[in-house]
């Protein structure tokens, strides 16, 4: 009898599946927003800073996320390839606060188009896949030299003592 059961097996990610287009997180969180491009078969996330993507929330797990590419099948000659998100490592070692995504608390999930992850408080990602095109080139250029590059918006290093406080006076003529 045969196993009618969905299977997910993780493979390695070919040449061939990045000609086709990228697939980008951007990543928000308070102090930046950044894009990574996915060109891994595995790709971690989390506070640890071995982690490929490393996110700064109270509330994150040293390793808070697993994004895999992985075949899916339902039997027979079906089957497909895709990312699919992963809280923590996996089912014995997830994440102590989870990853919601689209508003719903998920263990496993098949990365979508347009499906926005949360993670802690702050951190704020979402997934596209971006097919290559003239249109689309500079920014997918702009993913994989940027990427690796933390730029904070705000300087973390200024302290208190460098704001000044204005009063609001009116000064007569």
């Amino acid at each position: 009898m045969a196993d009618k059961k969905p299977k997910l097996t993780l493979v390695k990610l070919n040449k061939a599946d990045l000609a086709k287009g990228r697939h980008v997180l951007i990543v928000e969180s308070p102090e930046s927003r950044r894009a990574v491009s996915l060109n891994v078969n595995v790709f971690s996330v989390g506070r640890h800073p071995n982690n490929d993507l490393v996110i700064n929330d109270a509330l994150a797990s040293r390793h808070h996320a697993t994004v895999a590419w992985m075949r899916y099948s339902e039997g027979g000659d079906k089957s497909d390839y895709s990312y699919w998100i992963i809280d923590g490592k996996g089912k014995r070692q997830r994440s102590r606060n989870g990853i919601s995504i689209n508003g719903s608390k998920k263990s496993l999930h098949r990365l979508v188009s347009g499906d926005i992850i949360h993670i802690g408080n702050s951190i704020k990602i979402a997934y596209s896949y971006i097919t290559y095109s003239t249109d689309s080139s500079q920014f997918l250029r702009y993913c994989d030299e940027e990427k690796a590059a933390y730029k904070p918006i705000n300087p973390i290093d200024k302290s208190s003592k460098e704001t000044v406080v204005i009063e609001n006076t009116i000064m007569k003529e």
